[in-house]
């Protein structure tokens, strides 16, 4: 009887194991005392402990579910904590980073970049309203007239356009004009007519229409260039000694007078797709500032930069989306004088442990320094709308 119980709880295990191991091979679950299907280090327990991979590998869309929710509200769980901390404590958050508390925080870079994300998603509806455009028809500062969004600034562009055409015609067409004023006037006619075509193309989305444009323009250009020997780069432009250099700045400023609404557009999209630049381009100064203590290293300076830049874009955002529900401009601007060089201050002393003289003098300097940054980075996109 002994013996027949003992038979029955083997062949039950037996059973229970090749069940396990059935559903290992439908779903692809792995044992955990097989080797690790990532690194492939013996398993003991249900992570590996050379590389961190669960040992129980899912693969069925349940699991996959369980995944995207699981990383939604984990990443929600840690930015609720981020936030408050980088608004309020700015200095004490980028401290314990450094210091290496980081499992419950989000990181520098993984905020800053979906930082970019909502700030693209956000003026992309709102249409920047500090940037000096909103929805068509919303005010954005008491006393002044609705801005529109920026297609109303083209079509406003396209009336004037029209209007010069038709007052250089009436020019054209009047008695006694010599051949060369008449050809001067040919000339100016048929470029504000490629104006108003791309004005007209940038308002209805038509991009095609715009990149025709701009290669029947550099066309002209190019034209003009066989046949005048180069001088029709003129005496406005750049004369470095470098034939290319000064033939890619002087076509790229040629476009840029030509259309600066493409321009703009340009320099918009050049800002959120560089916007990681900004960190390089502080670390240097933030250096400055501190450059004979030992016990500071570049990457502190980096992650000072990541957690600050994040916030003043995330600071932008919440005012555009202010500016946008109809509150006064002075408040918002207002706040957008006063909180970022608080924030500054508090940052400064809590990351580097200064006292308060010594924060308020690195203030003044940090300060001046985020306007050459912002300088430098402004440069930077208009050198590539220019040259692109």
């Amino acid at each position: 009887m002994e013996a027949a119980g003992d038979a029955l709880t083997g062949g039950l295990a037996a059973h229970a194991v090749d069940r396990e191991t059935h559903k290992g091979g439908a779903h692809g679950d792995h044992a955990q005392d097989g080797p690790c299907p990532n690194c492939g280090a013996a398993l003991a327990g249900p992570y590996c402990a050379q590389c961190g991979q669960a040992a129980h590998i899912h693969r069925s869309l349940h699991s996959l579910g369980h995944d995207i929710l699981h990383g939604v509200f984990h990443f929600e769980g840690r930015i609720w904590r981020t936030l408050p901390e980088l608004a309020f404590h700015p200095g004490r958050l980028t401290r314990r980073f450094i210091d290496g508390e980081r499992a419950k925080f989000v990181s520098p870079m993984a905020l800053f970049l979906f930082t970019v994300f909502l700030m693209f998603a956000v003026f992309g509806f709102t249409g920047g309203a500090l940037l000096g455009s909103s929805p068509e028809g919303v005010t954005v500062m008491k006393g002044t007239p609705p801005v529109g969004d920026w297609r109303s600034g083209i079509k406003e562009e396209y009336g004037r356009a029209e209007k010069d055409i038709a007052a250089l015609k009436a020019s054209r067409a009047a008695p006694g004009i010599s051949v060369a004023d008449r050809e001067a006037l040919d000339r100016k006619i048929e470029q504000r007519i490629d104006e108003r075509d791309a004005m007209a193309g940038l308002a209805t989305g038509d991009w095609e229409k715009v990149a025709d444009l701009g290669k029947r323009s550099d066309a002209k250009r190019a034209a003009d260039a066989r046949k005048g020997d180069g001088e029709s780069e003129g005496a406005g432009g750049l004369n470095s000694g470098v034939p290319w250099l000064d033939r890619a700045v002087n076509d790229g400023l040629k476009k840029a007078n030509d259309n600066p609404q493409l321009l703009l557009y340009k320099l918009k999209t050049s800002g959120y797709k560089y916007s990681w630049a900004l960190i390089p381009l502080s670390v240097p100064f933030l250096w400055l500032l501190f450059f004979w203590r030992r016990d500071i290293h570049l990457y502190d300076h980096a992650i000072f930069a990541t957690y600050s830049i994040s916030f003043m874009m995330l600071l932008v955002i919440m005012l555009s989306l202010v500016a946008i529900a109809g509150v006064s401009g002075w408040i918002w601007g207002m706040a957008l004088l006063i909180i970022p060089p608080i924030h500054m201050y508090k940052q400064l002393r809590g990351a580097y442990g200064l006292s308060r003289a010594g924060a308020a003098v690195r203030l003044i300097f940090l300060l001046s320094f985020a306007v050459i940054v912002l300088t430098l980075f402004g440069l930077m996109l208009l050198a590539m709308g220019v040259l692109d």
